[in-house]
């Protein structure tokens, strides 16, 4: 998978992994972008332990690890660091300050856990995360009850705001999570329709988006990050140009559409009546 920015000017800077220097087999996990960087967690096999084999391709029997690679937000690669492996992570943030928030589970046990990372990725604390703020395990089950055999990890969404990270367990009824460079987590409980899930928060410089809903019946909120309010919201046509927001900024929707093979940013704003149109 190739990641690309693309500037509200239209200027663009893609990210390939291919050229992080002695890792192959890579596996994207996660990746989260900030005003200067663009971390990614992956699962790949170092060069160090590299066996070449007849095709002159790596042996896939090499050890695999995590490793968070960083980079400028023009595309620049910078530097590799290698994650310990008693630590499964799969979600990954960056705080302004360098430290990183990681959600994961333990190897042992599977317990979920929420973490703060140093700048060399050495854990700096664990976070105790509120009384069912988080489930048991990070781990979904065949019949989603916790019986059965364990076949997914449940998705979780990072979302920076401010000084904040925003933990997003998607479509369940766990409250949203906000993290601060502290530390300190606070609970906050979104005033959904009743039976309303969140999918995801939408990217946002100014306030919390939420996309809530499936397909043919989805819907944006704008939740008050303090109360759980929701202060207002916008219903897309899935049918609609720009019905997948990428984000919001200034109050404008972006999304992408591939429009002859070529990818075009558009940019919309609410109507009344008729939401989000471009």
């Amino acid at each position: 998978m190739l990641v690309t920015s693309i500037s509200l000017s239209g200027e663009a800077h893609s990210f390939p992994l291919d050229q992080v220097p002695d890792l192959y087999d890579i596996t994207d996990i996660d990746h989260y972008a900030t005003e200067s960087k663009v971390v990614f967690l992956l699962r790949a096999a170092s060069g160090d332990g590299q066996v070449p084999v007849a095709s002159g391709q790596p042996s896939n029997d090499a050890e695999h690890h995590l490793y968070i690679a960083i980079f400028n937000r023009d595309g620049t690669y910078q530097k590799t660091l290698q994650v310990a492996d008693d630590f499964r992570i799969y979600q990954l943030g960056l705080f302004p300050s360098g430290n990183y928030l990681a959600y994961g589970y333990d190897k042992n046990d599977h317990s979920p856990k929420l973490a703060m990372l140093k700048d060399d990725v050495t854990i700096l604390k664990y976070l105790q995360a509120p009384k069912g703020g988080v489930p048991d395990s990070p781990l979904g089950t065949l019949d989603g009850k916790g019986k059965g055999a364990a076949v997914y990890l449940a998705p979780v969404q990072f979302a920076g705001r401010n000084h904040s990270i925003y933990v997003v367990q998607s479509k369940t009824d766990y409250p949203l999570l906000e993290v601060t460079e502290a530390g300190e987590i606070r609970e906050i409980h979104p005033k959904l329709p009743e039976g309303s899930q969140i999918n995801m928060l939408i990217p946002s410089d100014e306030s919390l988006y939420a996309l809530v809903g499936e397909k043919d019946n989805r819907s944006i909120y704008e939740i008050d990050a303090v109360s759980g309010d929701l202060l207002k919201h916008f219903q897309v046509s899935k049918d609609q140009p720009g019905a997948s927001v990428a984000c919001v900024n200034g109050g404008k929707f972006l999304s992408f559409e591939d429009i002859k093979e070529k990818l075009v940013p558009l940019i919309g704003t609410a109507e009344p009546g008729v939401s989000a149109s471009n």
